[in-house]
């Protein structure tokens, strides 16, 4: 028996989706769930998604390479912040606000396996956050 185009553009689509490396968040956007599988690589400049920003995050900030961004590393990335830049970083809020919102388990340090997904709902949450976020520590990250 022959199957018909409809049929089988309905199955490859299935399959598509099966091993999809993205899926598709509340706002209807596409958002990288397994990086190595091959990703999207192009963001919305208004609205990055937080995949985006937590590798980009973890290229630029997290210096010791331990997939964690300990509150050092966080005020050590301020600190070398232009004056104009650290305004900016006020709406996000201090290091102790950043914390608060973004290291669900108390301990110091904000892992990226552990605490960001815990804390979706808190940390960086708006778009605005997200670009204030990426426009003052990695204006340039395109990973």
């Amino acid at each position: 028996m022959m199957k018909s185009p409809i049929f089988r553009f309905i199955a490859s689509l299935y399959v598509s989706l099966l091993i999809s490396a993205s899926s598709v968040n509340a706002a209807g956007k596409q958002e990288c769930i397994n990086p190595e599988a091959g990703c999207p690589t192009e963001e919305d400049p208004n609205c990055p998604s937080r995949p985006h920003i937590i590798r980009c995050a973890g290229k630029y900030l997290d210096t010791n390479q331990n997939r964690l961004l300990e509150r050092v590393e966080l005020e050590n990335a301020i600190d070398g912040l232009s004056f104009f830049s650290r305004g900016i970083l006020k709406v996000i809020g201090s290091v102790d606000k950043i914390m608060a919102k973004c290291d669900a388990d108390g301990d110091g340090a904000i892992s990226i396996e552990k605490d960001m997904p815990a804390t979706e709902e808190t940390c960086l949450a708006t778009c605005f956050k997200k670009r204030a976020f990426k426009g003052a520590f990695f204006p340039d990250c395109d990973l």
